[in-house]
């Protein structure tokens, strides 16, 4: 069976290349991501561990999902344009299992050959990345990233099981059809699909839309990444889907328009709605692009808003200091004329216990900051948005206020305990409030009692001023003093630009996983209209002419794209909508429309760009030198 499965793979190396460079830019996407993954967990004194893992694990989920999918459809449709060749083996004698071993040692020699390959770039790609994690102050000056053979392994052992049931899949319908039926089958499709399918896909349907609407029951990030899940889930849905509803939809095409096409506009529609198991095997890497990177950066944009939201809501103080002199000039900015009321703010660097399990350190501490805050904070200054006990409670030491995202991650309510590792000390801290501003103050929140046992208490590098004279004022005598005055609205708006860097690194990982996505997609294209040289030969000796036929596969790219753009919107909406009505309230929807727009011009070209570029090929291989 070897010797067969590489006498196929060597006859259909074309189809089979395209379905190599997917898997190995597959290889190289997990293999960037298994990079900070293992250099997360490795950690080091160099490194901020939890805070790689958390980013690692965040791009991981949507890397997985978006990867199998595109993985599992090329694999899909570089051996549904095999079916004939199945059916003729089985004709001539072969058994299903021996059907099935050739598909699956074929797919295991591409998959061991490219991801490993694939891989190589991606470690390349992720030292790259090392200016920008130095950047976000997630590596220090010269550390670099730990670098070992593991996530190539990863990604081979991620990437071949799946596409083994990718391949099986796409041979299972021939092995379980009579040799005879087979044969006739594979000249044609079946758009009917199956019960169990029928039920997966409103399983997934259903699921993706419960998804969408998770911000409204669970809050803060958790809850808006989980919202980013649902596109996934709906694009699957219509994946599944897919040959039903393009067949429908298709033959009312046909009936709206009646008689009033062209020659070109009717075969394509035929061949839309003929074909519609390989249009979604097209459609879906195409949507999948604009659905994820559409939601990435409308739930990146939405949680930066609601960040920004909460932490103007927290500052109620009519000026904020700031500035390197702020710790000496303390006293002198109590005692100032006109200054009514100040809160002092400090921060600093501890662990979290996240995990009761017995995890490496890396998974189970994460490193965050918090807060020091008065006790007797007014909230005339500083509003956290407490929601159960109090911040008075802060004055006993070994105390600690959470943000309701903090206590869901973490299972803990008031008068429960945190575990947290402070200057290599572990303690324990009770709970004495919750507050639902996390987004904008932090998670974690402690008193000068319970900060002063553990490396002492911290200078202030913020503070915030209420003033009984015109603010204006109040700020010249305050600059007199050599500190950095500003209004809340400035000060916001120059922490939000100082998580720009992590923003951006956020970005360029969202880049690459794009560009592997449109690399997919171009391919199914690529594959599925190179693969129709001999229909299209059918067709031009039949009658049709060579520009009828390239105008034919232009109007099915053109409605392919179409179709494409409108799955990757529909399936965009939910979660925009829930992310934005559990994190913003009733405001307009946090879309990213340049993102979006960019991304549905990127759709359409690549699907008319592909498609033509091929079909220009293949049609002037067609007829020899027949006149046009």
């Amino acid at each position: 069976m070897w010797t067969l499965a590489l006498a196929g793979a060597r006859a259909h190396r074309a189809a089979l290349t395209g379905t190599a460079l997917t898997l190995a830019a597959a290889g190289a996407v997990l293999s960037t991501v298994g990079v900070l993954a293992e250099s997360g967990l490795r950690g080091g004194a160099d490194i901020d561990g939890g805070t790689l893992t958390t980013l690692a694990a965040s791009y991981t989920g949507t890397a997985l999902v978006v990867v199998v999918l595109v993985v599992a459809a090329t694999v899909t449709l570089a051996l549904r344009g095999r079916r004939r060749e199945f059916a003729l083996l089985r004709t001539v004698g072969a058994t299903r299992r021996q059907i099935r071993q050739q598909v699956s040692r074929e797919v295991v020699l591409v998959a061991l050959l490219a991801v490993p390959l694939g891989a190589i770039p991606g470690v390349v790609v992720a030292t790259r990345l090392e200016p920008l994690l130095r950047e976000a102050g997630v590596l220090g000056s010269g550390s670099a990233l730990r670098l070992s053979p593991l996530p190539a392994v990863a990604a081979v052992v991620v990437l071949l099981p799946s596409a083994l049931l990718a391949g099986r899949l796409a041979a299972r319908e021939t092995v379980r059809t009579a040799a005879t039926d087979a044969l006739r089958a594979s000249a044609a499709e079946d758009a009917a699909i199956g019960p169990t399918r029928r039920l997966l896909a409103l399983v997934t349907a259903v699921a993706g839309v419960a998804a969408a609407f998770a911000p409204l029951v669970v809050p803060g990030t958790i809850g808006g990444t989980s919202a980013a899940t649902s596109a996934f889930l709906l694009v699957g849905a219509t994946a599944l889907a897919g040959p039903l509803l393009v067949g429908q939809a298709f033959a009312r095409t046909e009936r709206l328009t009646g008689g009033r096409r062209p020659a070109p506009t009717r075969l394509a529609l035929h061949n839309l709605r003929g074909f519609s198991r390989r249009l979604t095997t097209v459609v879906a890497p195409l949507a999948l692009a604009l659905a994820t990177g559409t939601v990435q950066t409308s739930v990146d944009g939405a949680v930066a808003e609601a960040g920004r939201q909460q932490l103007r809501a927290a500052l109620t103080a009519d000026l904020v200091v700031t500035g390197a002199a702020l710790p000496g000039r303390l006293a002198d900015l109590i005692a100032l004329r006109g200054v009514t009321g100040v809160v002092p703010l400090a921060d600093r660097r501890i662990q979290v216990r996240t995990d009761d399990d017995d995890l490496p350190d890396s998974l189970a501490w994460e490193t965050t900051g918090v807060r020091v805050v008065p006790a007797d904070a007014s909230r005339t200054l500083f509003d956290p948005g407490v929601t159960r006990g109090a911040l008075t409670g802060l004055a006993k030491a070994g105390t600690v206020a959470i943000s309701s995202d903090a206590a869901f991650e973490l299972g803990r309510g008031l008068g429960d305990t945190v575990e947290v590792r402070d200057a290599g000390t572990d303690r324990r801290l009770r709970v004495v409030a919750v507050f639902d501003r996390g987004l904008g103050v932090g998670d974690y929140l402690i008193g000068p009692a319970t900060a002063e046992p553990v490396g002492g208490t911290p200078a202030a590098t913020v503070a915030l001023v209420s003033t009984s004279q015109p603010p204006a004022a109040t700020a010249e005598r305050l600059r007199a003093l050599g500190l950095t005055v500003g209004t809340p609205e400035a000060y916001v708006a120059t922490v939000i630009d100082s998580d720009a860097a992590l923003q951006h690194l956020s970005t360029v990982l969202l880049l690459l996983l794009l560009v592997f996505v449109g690399l997919g997609a171009a391919n199914s294209l690529v594959l599925t209209t190179a693969g129709r040289r001999a229909e299209l030969a059918l067709l031009h000796r039949t009658g049709t002419t060579r520009r009828q036929l390239l105008r034919m596969t232009m109007v099915e790219s053109l409605l392919t794209g179409a179709l494409a753009w409108l799955v990757g919107t529909v399936a965009v909406l939910p979660a925009v909508l829930g992310v934005s009505l559990g994190l913003l309230g009733w405001q307009p929807p946090a879309v990213d429309l340049t993102t979006y727009v960019l991304l549905s011009g990127a759709v359409l070209l690549t699907a008319v760009g592909a498609t033509g570029l091929t079909a220009w090929w293949a049609i002037r291989r067609v007829g020899g030198s027949a006149r046009r």
